[in-house]
């Protein structure tokens, strides 16, 4: 629910940034999700980010990774286990959840050693697609199977 909830709001500000403005449930749902990430300390940052334990692809520049999501929230999110991302470079976290795979467009903000790897803090920036699977049953035989029988 976290990530859906995440996409959620970067489609709505994506659909902001393009000019297309919001109607007043997606003000209200902005709104929502920006009150529900409020920040509890005076840290300086927009939103607050949830602790989390989930893998993803790390994708950019001669980057495929997979990383551990620590934190995530709307305006950004930690990760771990994380080859090297230039302050300002544009990568591509993929989140799969069951049937979903959620994709965020982020920059690279900070960088630390974390022992052989590195700990990376990205922005989200734009906005978000979710790609469903469809799994497509065997076609068993119908009446239109039957059409160019009967002719």
């Amino acid at each position: 629910m976290l990530v859906e909830a995440i996409h959620r709001y970067r489609t709505l500000i994506g659909k902001c940034e393009l000019g297309m403005g919001l109607d007043w449930d997606e003000i209200d749902e902005v709104a929502a999700i920006e009150a529900s990430f409020a920040p509890t300390g005076r840290d300086g940052r927009r939103f607050r980010r949830e602790k989390v334990a989930m893998r993803a692809l790390l994708r950019g520049d001669r980057i495929n990774d997979r990383v551990d999501v620590i934190e995530l929230g709307p305006g950004g999110l930690v990760c771990r286990n994380a080859p090297f991302v230039a302050r300002g470079e544009h990568v591509e976290i993929v989140i799969e959840q069951g049937d979903e795979s959620y994709r965020f467009s982020a920059v690279g903000v900070w960088l630390r050693e974390d022992g052989e790897d590195f700990k990376i803090g990205l922005r989200l920036v734009g906005m978000s697609v979710c790609v469903r699977a469809v799994h497509i049953s065997a076609h068993g035989p119908d009446v239109v199977d039957r059409i160019p029988v009967a002719a």
